[in-house]
């Protein structure tokens, strides 16, 4: 089986692709829903809060982080 076409630049493009269609289709708002709870059940305040009512602004950081960090180890 050729595992090299998996891991390629082609491959993780598909997989960001992917894990933007199913963020925006169920994970984002899930994480909204993850975030009021736990701010109304932990009765948070100040910045705990903060992210928590952003988890999306969250996540899109990490996978800002993840795409910088692949284009600058991976791609030689």
């Amino acid at each position: 089986m050729n595992t090299k076409a998996q891991s390629g630049p082609i491959g993780f493009v598909v997989l960001v692709i992917v894990f933007v269609i199913l963020w925006f289709m169920w994970i984002g708002g899930w994480l909204v829903e993850v975030g009021q709870t736990a701010i109304a059940e932990n009765s948070l305040i100040g910045f705990n809060a903060f992210v928590y009512a952003n988890l999306n602004l969250v996540v899109f950081l990490g996978l800002m982080l993840g795409i910088m960090g692949y284009m600058y180890f991976a791609i030689k």
